[in-house]
């Protein structure tokens, strides 16, 4: 069982997962260093290579590899619910929790890290409001339609919303069912 993130560009998937990944005493996986580590290269080389096309399936790629039984958080990139095969390897795959963050936040973020191209390459030449605006209204639906919990981000900072998660994954059984599968995989 995995607990996988999904949200847009910079709304904490990976600040958020590090954090949730010790609070559950199990391992963190980013699945955008994945595809780099599997095609060799960072996601902005590739995307200049080859194309967001080639990325996606990759991507693809690497969400179908993560279907063994293991438990982990896996924090994903922002564009991953765009393929329906992704869609349906989210849902088989465990949990997934929607970090649900607004605009202005994220083009915050964004700009702040804006120096840092290699990690985050631009969607396009645009202008970034527009262009977040665009990406928040195209995939606001996508993530809600996988996602089995919504964590707002707005007004917290990353530690309160690890905790949130942990409180709903508690609440709702989850917990319990991971310490069997933790206990599975150490036998």
């Amino acid at each position: 069982m995995k607990i996988i993130l999904i949200g847009c560009r910079a709304s904490g998937k990976s600040t958020v997962g590090r954090l949730l990944s010790r609070k559950l005493g199990v391992p963190f996986v980013d699945a955008d260093q994945l595809v780099e580590k599997t095609a060799g290269m960072s996601i902005a080389e590739m995307v200049a290579l080859k194309g967001w096309q080639e990325f996606r399936r990759r991507e693809t790629q690497t969400l179908a590899s993560l279907q063994d039984p293991s438990v982990c958080v896996l924090a994903t990139g922002g564009g991953v619910v765009l393929a329906d095969e992704n869609r349906r390897l989210l849902k088989k795959t465990g949990v997934v929790i929607y970090l649900k963050a607004d605009l202005p936040d994220v083009v915050e973020r964004l700009r702040r890290d804006a120096k840092n191209t290699q990690s985050r390459p631009p969607l396009t030449d645009g202008d970034l409001i527009k262009e977040t605006r665009s990406v928040l209204l195209q995939r606001a639906p996508l993530y809600r339609s996988v996602a089995d919990y919504t964590v707002e981000t707005r007004n917290k900072n990353a530690e309160q919303a690890a905790e949130e998660i942990y409180r709903q994954l508690l609440e709702a059984g989850i917990m319990s069912k991971m310490q069997t599968l933790k206990q599975k995989t150490i036998e």
